[in-house]
């Protein structure tokens, strides 16, 4: 029998596949709502707190979204450590990802930055677009702050 997963996390130090399950609908909307205005990019995500003791369960992470378009992607790419030899590889799929069914993710916390392509997502970006929208009282966390579109 496996450990729940919020304990192995603890184990394992990987907590990088937790948060894009908790979180898959605010990643795909920021993902979406990017691509539309902005065209083809990543999210860059910064996570902040101690992940290692986190209880997955019943706590909330705190985190900042940020749509990184594709002019932008070398600059911020290498302001955030990422080694020259990975740097054409990932620009090359930042133009070649399907924004439809894909999210390009770069999750950073107090250590190294991990960029992960996320393909033939069960909830598209358009589909947590949506979701995201019609329900938007249940993911705006700030008094004041219409982000829907």
């Amino acid at each position: 029998m496996q450990p729940p997963s919020d304990l192995w996390q603890r184990c394992s130090g990987s907590w990088q596949p937790l948060f894009i399950r908790e979180y898959l609908l605010p990643l795909g909307h920021a993902a979406w709502a990017g691509y539309t205005t902005q065209g083809r990019g990543l999210v860059a995500c910064e996570v902040r707190g101690n992940l290692a003791t986190l209880n997955w369960r019943r706590q909330v992470v705190r985190y900042r979204l940020q749509f990184v378009p594709l002019a932008d992607a070398a600059t911020y790419l290498r302001c955030q450590g990422i080694p020259g030899d990975r740097l054409e590889g990932l620009l090359a799929v930042v133009q070649t990802y399907s924004p439809e069914r894909d999210l390009l993710l770069l999750l950073r916390d107090d250590g190294h930055p991990e960029v992960t392509w996320l393909r033939n997502l069960t909830i598209a970006p358009p589909d947590c677009h949506c979701q995201v929208c019609a329900r938007w009282d249940d993911f705006n966390l700030e008094p004041g702050s219409d982000r829907r579109h």
